[in-house]
């Protein structure tokens, strides 16, 4: 039996204005409620990592929605559904621009995290497997969003609306990106945890 609502849904196609507007009204919405309920020395903190640690979080926030949005574009690309070619087609291409972003401010951080005094030497005298397994697990992890989206959008760029029309375009355009999602969210999350272990700085 077919849902009229679920199959409603399931036609629907996006615009880019609209998913714009959703992710800049999660973020805003998020850094309103940062800036309101906690001092910005507690929010940024007051070392020299601060400032970068706060850029790479917000980054991979951003992130994280844009390509989340794009994963579902990819799926419908993958199915044969996709008509929102364009909205596809940017939103890969800003979501390779967040990973090579993201990943920048991360690599900046990893100067901190090795520092003397720095979280590696916590979790190492505390907890050496939260470091020997998970943080560099993250770490490497994080860096395959790049190849991985990157090959995804220029695949997308590369044939245009004609990949709908070619089963295994679509595919080696599409399970590229929804790796890198996973790739993304496995470090996302990782990374979260690590800093309320211990935060740079």
């Amino acid at each position: 039996m077919e849902v009229p609502v679920l199959s409603r849904i399931q036609r629907m196609e996006p615009s880019l204005a609209t998913l714009l507007l959703v992710t800049l009204g999660a973020v805003a919405v998020v850094g309103l409620v940062a800036a309101v309920t906690a001092p910005s020395s507690v929010l940024v903190g007051e070392s020299q990592w601060g400032l970068i640690s706060a850029f790479h979080g917000m980054g991979a926030t951003v992130f994280l929605i844009a390509s989340t949005i794009a994963v579902y574009l990819s799926w419908r690309l993958y199915t044969g559904q996709l008509t929102a070619y364009k909205d596809l087609r940017w939103l890969a291409a800003f979501s390779t621009f967040m990973a090579s972003v993201t990943v920048g401010f991360g690599n900046w951080i990893y100067i901190g995290y090795r520092g003397a005094g720095g979280p590696r030497s916590f979790f190492l005298a505390n907890m050496p497997e939260v470091h020997q397994i998970f943080f560099e697990f993250k770490e490497f992890i994080a860096l395959f969003t790049i190849p991985t989206m990157l090959a995804s959008t220029f695949l997308i760029w590369k044939y245009g609306p004609s990949l709908t029309t070619k089963k295994e375009l679509r595919a080696a355009a599409s399970i590229p990106f929804f790796l890198g999602w996973v790739f993304l969210l496995l470090a996302y999350i990782l990374g979260a945890a690590i800093t309320k272990l211990r935060a740079v700085g």
